[in-house]
């Protein structure tokens, strides 16, 4: 337009409209391509930054049951610990995730970590934490918790993502209420998630 603008104040030749309405819709067309290109989220899990560990955490609920799931990977993607936990009573789908929120806490505890990077593909209770882990929830004594243990972790981060970058927590979590079992395993991998743990490496 700018340039059409410029030849007839010159007294140059211009093209007519019908082109001109062509060469718009084509650069409209070209700038939302390029613009789709720059916002794409890659999703899936990513290797945290060197020094950290990533956590991730799930749980499963069903019948007013529930289970929790939790690997911990270090900077390669490599395994360092994990744990799941049958809950045998569980209110709602929240509660358990703060369950999970809280197992992973209390994993890197027990493994002596306290430079992490925490993830669940649950938001609420994302945003309960982030919010100082105020709710009106079922869960609330449970993220109370949570919060208690985060708040006197400097270094350790706790952040939301999809659901395919959890698919170690989420297997974990899915094997504990099916077989209604708790378990921890330090240095050595449950031979169950060996394929997803090495999906997870060549990221």
């Amino acid at each position: 337009i700018w340039w059409e603008r410029r030849s007839c104040v010159h007294g140059e030749s211009v093209q007519n409209s019908s082109r001109s309405a062509m060469s718009i819709a084509a650069l409209t067309c070209n700038y939302m391509r390029a613009q789709a290109k720059n916002v794409r989220i890659r999703k899936g899990w990513k290797k945290p930054p060197e020094g950290k560990l990533m956590v991730n955490v799930d749980a499963s609920f069903a019948d007013g049951m529930g289970s929790t799931g939790v690997v911990v990977k270090d900077s390669s993607g490599g395994f360092v610990a994990a744990s799941t936990s049958f809950l045998q009573s569980v209110l709602d789908a929240p509660m358990a995730e703060a369950y999970a929120l809280k197992e992973g806490l209390c994993l890197v505890n027990q493994i002596g970590c306290t430079n992490f990077i925490l993830q669940s593909d649950c938001q609420e209770v994302i945003d309960i934490m982030k919010d100082g882990g105020f709710t009106t929830l079922a869960a609330a004594p449970i993220l109370e918790v949570c919060y208690d243990l985060w708040r006197d972790l400097p270094l350790a981060i706790i952040e939301h993502c999809d659901r395919e970058a959890n698919q170690v927590a989420h297997e974990l979590a899915r094997q504990a209420l099916e077989e209604k079992v708790s378990c921890i395993w330090v240095d050595s991998q449950p031979t169950f998630i060996t394929p997803s743990i090495q999906l997870s490496k060549a990221h």
